[in-house]
């Protein structure tokens, strides 16, 4: 059972500030339903607008979510075995029925908060809107009665420290594959940065 903290948390944004209104639209940030495939496949688009860099970007982005989706999905949740809420709480309106697979930590978090530090290198305009984005998705999951704010944040630190080894890995891609010194950005050296 969740600590009594997390329980009066969740029923806070799942009771509390649910609104018909949203219902909709959480709904969707949580799953996209038809329009999953046209989503990542306009990002990916979007990203190669970028050549070399955006598809070195994209390689990075789908091996740090693959990573980041088997440690949370396949590796921590078998280990802490928490049921989602809509399993321990009897007054759980789940959007989406009750679901039996484990709760702790989220994939959706775990994916998205991953997914932010690796586009945000390649637009480092977007970041704001990166994360963003994956706190809506997080938030989301809570909304609709699918996890407790703890599985959130665990899945939140999770994939924050999966994307930046990820955003790593990318800069140093750059360095080996990207060409043109001038790709690599200021706080990594190169002409206009450091040593």
């Amino acid at each position: 059972m969740a600590p009594a903290w997390d329980t009066a948390l969740f029923r806070l944004i799942h009771h509390g500030l649910r609104h018909p209104a949203l219902d909709p639209v959480m709904k969707a940030l949580t799953d996209p339903g038809r329009w999953t495939i046209p989503l990542f496949s306009l990002a990916a688009v979007i990203m190669l607008t970028r050549r070399r860099r955006g598809l070195i970007a994209l390689i990075v982005l789908a091996l740090t979510v693959t990573a980041s989706d088997q440690l949370s999905s396949k590796v921590l949740k078998p280990i802490f075995h928490r049921p989602r809420p809509s399993v321990e709480l009897a007054d759980t309106r789940p959007l989406f029925g009750v679901r039996h697979s484990y709760s702790l930590p989220s994939s959706h978090a775990t994916n998205f908060f991953a997914a932010a530090p690796v586009v945000s290198a390649l637009f480092p305009s977007g970041l704001g809107a990166c994360y963003a984005l994956a706190a809506a998705v997080s938030y989301s999951r809570i909304y609709v009665g699918d996890h407790y704010p703890s599985d959130v944040l665990a899945g939140a630190l999770l994939g924050s420290f999966v994307g930046f080894l990820g955003r790593k890995c990318y800069r140093r891609a750059l360095r080996t594959w990207g060409g043109d010194a001038r790709t690599v950005e200021p706080d990594e050296g190169g002409p206009s940065g450091g040593p």
